[in-house]
């Protein structure tokens, strides 16, 4: 049996991630920090597309702050790590994407823009959790619950009864309705570009990404048969084949909503502040279910792999009492399918019952990452982002002048560290105002903070 563990309804998969950019410096610091030399200013927000999902401590990119999950693994983390594109500016990265968040999180809910400084370009894929994306990988394929009964699976509902048509139908009508989806987004970009760190920025560019099909799109047929659903113990449940017309609606959707972003993007209304990055041309041939390809490298457990550029699930060692085998193993590197052969295919139960609780926890992460890019499906993502950096010609390694051109400023006066922004109270103590124009919220202890700054440094003030 070809099968894969409980997800404890934890699969907020499709956590898509959207990038933004909010008043956190004034106009002479913002374009000092672009000079030769200094932080270019970039950033990243939106779901766990754009995050990534932290496995383990080893790849936590900030130590789970805000508990999203942003791992060293995803495009925005391996930008800046990688020296090759940034001519001699040292990387400004200021990354708030988070594991499960959703287009209104961008301003509202978890107000991301708020947390990526002031920056060049925003780097934004969100939209996935509003689509429901997540809970179709939950009920077509996997099954996380298995006392569940979920109808009848795809390969097998002419009338469309069962969970997953209904999923894939729910998810449809939100993305072709315009004023669902299409709404979502252009009130998320009008927000956007209303903000004083974008309005007041000539050089603003936001980068939106769409995302990769899932699934090999010649439909070889080997995959008809194949199933990753967790052993079942409701006697009605059937076999959750990964059957072509599964795979091919569910790719549609995804095209749905990379077609609706690359028309935003070219709309007029946008086409000179907006650029739509596609990735979903880079995972060709590296899907899941591609020609040619079997099972074993449909769940295979190393992020480096270059064939799938996608999670499967993957879990951790949890029987009361064994120890792991192997350090992989404790670390959630084992299939269902190990797990089964381990134990003759008794006490199953135990690994369906999960680990580390809920919540965007490191140990949570074999849960959250399925379908979502490996180390290798994201250097794809950075590397398309890369093709249209280069095209639209950033970073400028020579930007304008903020002197006019009578000043008699001596140049090293150009150059010098403006202030650090500081923040206090007004409103009765309800509200922040901060020196560089900026107005966040107050914090649960009441302090006026600046997130994300240099170095990745919280500043606070009471």
């Amino acid at each position: 049996m070809k099968s894969t563990p409980e997800l404890k309804g934890v699969i907020g998969i499709l956590i898509l991630t959207s990038l933004s950019a909010a008043s956190l410096l004034p106009d002479a610091y913002y374009r000092l920090n672009r000079r030769d030399g200094q932080a270019w200013p970039y950033g990243v927000i939106g779901d766990s597309w754009g995050s990534g999902v932290s496995y383990n401590n080893d790849v936590l990119y900030d130590d789970n702050k805000d508990d999203c999950l942003r791992t060293k693994e995803s495009h925005g983390p391996q930008m800046e790590a990688d020296e090759t594109w940034i001519g001699h500016d040292p990387s400004g990265l200021r990354d708030a994407a988070c594991s499960g968040s959703t287009l209104g999180d961008i301003f509202l809910g978890q107000h991301q823009m708020g947390k990526v400084g002031n920056p060049d370009v925003v780097i934004m894929t969100s939209g996935g959790n509003n689509a429901g994306f997540g809970h179709i990988v939950d009920v077509c394929i996997y099954h996380s619950d298995p006392t569940h009964y979920y109808g009848n699976p795809y390969w097998n509902d002419p009338d469309r009864s069962g969970e997953c048509a209904k999923a894939l139908d729910d998810a449809l009508e939100y993305i072709t309705n315009p004023d669902k989806m299409k709404f979502d987004l252009t009130e998320t970009l009008k927000d956007l570009f209303n903000d004083p760190a974008v309005s007041g920025n000539p050089d603003f560019l936001l980068y939106l990404t769409g995302y990769a099909q899932f699934f090999g799109t010649d439909y070889d047929p080997w995959c008809d048969s194949e199933y990753w659903s967790i052993p079942t113990i409701n006697p009605s449940n059937i076999d959750p084949y990964l059957s072509k017309n599964l795979r091919q609606d569910f790719n549609d959707h995804v095209s749905k909503v990379n077609d609706l972003y690359k028309a935003t993007a070219e709309s007029d209304e946008y086409k000179a502040k907006v650029r739509y990055i596609d990735v979903d041309s880079r995972f060709a041939g590296h899907r899941f279910c591609e020609p040619g390809s079997n099972y074993q490298e449909q769940i295979n457990k190393d992020t480096h792999f270059d064939k799938v550029y996608l999670w499967n699930l993957n879990y951790p060692w949890q029987i009361t009492g064994q120890g792991a085998p192997s350090p992989a193993a404790a670390e959630g590197n084992v299939t269902a399918q190990e797990a089964q052969d381990a134990f003759n295919g008794q006490s199953i139960t135990a690994w369906n019952s999960g680990s580390g609780g809920g919540g965007n926890k490191p140990e949570n992460g074999w849960r959250l990452r399925p379908f979502h890019p490996r180390y290798t499906g994201y250097t794809a993502i950075k590397n398309a982002i890369f093709a249209q950096l280069k095209i639209d010609g950033r970073p400028k390694q020579n930007p304008t002048s903020t002197t006019n051109s009578t000043s008699t400023a001596s140049p090293s006066s150009t150059t010098s560290t403006a202030p650090a922004p500081s923040c206090s109270h007004v409103d009765d103590g309800t509200k922040c105002q901060c020196t560089d124009g900026s107005t966040p919220e107050p914090d649960e202890d009441n302090r006026c903070c600046l997130y994300n700054q240099p170095n990745n440094n919280d500043q606070c003030f009471a």
